[in-house]
């Protein structure tokens, strides 16, 4: 966490790192989010939303898979 300003008007800048806990669905994969509010907790959870749907692209099934699939 890092404050842009001081005083009031400051703007509170988070980056969050995540991944999951099953190493093989994910091979070690860290997924990073960044988020930048006036308050600390909004902040963090943009960047933690930021992560979770970097990390939900990045297991989805390409067109081409689901094709396959059928």
């Amino acid at each position: 966490m890092n404050a842009v300003a001081e005083g009031i008007g400051a703007t509170a800048t988070t980056r969050v790192l995540i991944r999951r806990d099953d190493a093989a669905a994910s091979n070690g994969v860290s997924f990073s989010g960044t988020g930048a509010e006036m308050d600390i907790v909004v902040s963090s959870v943009c960047a933690y939303i930021g992560a979770l749907n970097k990390m939900l692209r990045f297991q989805a099934p390409t067109k081409s898979e689901i094709t396959n699939q059928l």
